[in-house]
């Protein structure tokens, strides 16, 4: 988990003045970095959350089919 949350953070902070800038190329870099901020928040979230879940449904799944 920890590592996991670290790189996710480390990759969007170091992309946040990307995403925030106003200056002069900001109009081509802007987009790009606000999406792969949030496609980085997106996965720390799922693999927080969803997967372990899915995984115990899956697991539950499958010890029932094993009676």
């Amino acid at each position: 988990l920890r590592p996991i949350m670290m790189t996710a953070l480390v990759a969007a902070f170091g992309l946040l003045p990307a995403a925030l800038s106003t200056g002069v190329g900001s109009d081509s870099q802007r987009p790009f970095a606000i999406v792969i901020v949030g496609g980085l928040f997106s996965r720390l979230l799922i693999s927080i959350f969803l997967m372990p879940a899915l995984y115990d449904v899956v697991a539950r799944e499958g010890d029932r089919l094993e009676v």
